[in-house]
């Protein structure tokens, strides 16, 4: 399964990437509201799932890597961009779309890979729910991310080369968190799933919480909760 949700977020990118030319398919709300159903898929799982599997081996440990992971995506998006979807929403003016920050997309989104297979640790819901709401992501990832690259004077070429890069960093991401999977010390998975929760927290409500101060769109209430209650009919499917 995890094999076939990494193909899935690797074509999810690239059909993401061929759509700018289309741009009726992406409205800004529309991106915002499939922004407003993740969050509400990553908080729950992240609460219900992956934090409690963490907890379960080493709590002070599990808190320390939540901790960890919101330090370093707060502290790289003060240096870099990090998502290009708010930037792309936001026509935000501080972050510059050069090599470096596109160096800084494939980390975060080798991370979102590696991320994804610690989340089979704590439960095949929990990977699947990841894996949907890191699919929905990297549609949206794919769209934002050619188009900023077009906007920032980049040819065709650099374009689909900077999102077969990010594209790909996904699964390499995965690959290189299953290797290590079997081996993990109940220490090691405390800090790791700690991690991917913290993860998750960060870019959830970094996705939902600045907009609740700019505009009223009741329509993102109702895809968050959305979100929130696939999850726990995800859960009862599976007797979680």
């Amino acid at each position: 399964m995890l094999l076939g949700i990494n193909l899935l977020a690797v074509f999810a990118t690239l059909l993401g990437g061929l759509l700018p030319t289309s741009r009726t398919l992406f409205s800004r709300n529309g991106i915002w509201r499939m922004f407003a159903l993740r969050a509400g898929i990553l908080l729950s799982v992240t609460f219900t799932e992956i934090l409690p599997a963490a907890m379960e081996h080493a709590p002070t440990l599990a808190g320390w890597g939540a901790l960890a992971a919101f330090l370093l995506f707060f502290i790289a998006g003060n240096f870099s961009m990090v998502d290009t979807c708010p930037e792309y929403l936001e026509e935000c003016p501080v972050h510059f779309l050069g090599w470096a920050a596109l160096a800084a997309l494939c980390i975060h989104s080798f991370i979102d890979g590696f991320n994804l297979a610690i989340s089979f640790s704590a439960s095949a819901a929990a990977g699947s729910a990841v894996g949907l709401a890191l699919t929905l992501h990297k549609i949206a990832d794919g769209f934002t991310l050619t188009s900023l690259l077009r906007q920032s004077g980049y040819t065709s070429r650099q374009s689909l080369a900077g999102l077969a890069a990010v594209a790909v960093a996904t699964p390499l991401g995965s690959l290189a968190s299953a290797q290590g999977l079997p081996q993990m010390s109940p220490s090691l998975s405390a800090l790791l799933l700690g991690f991917a929760g913290g993860s998750f927290l960060y870019i959830s409500s970094a996705d939902v919480l600045p907009r609740l101060h700019k505009t009223e769109d009741r329509a993102s209430l109702v895809f968050f909760g959305a979100g929130m209650v696939a999850i726990a009919a995800l859960q009862g499917i599976s007797g979680g």
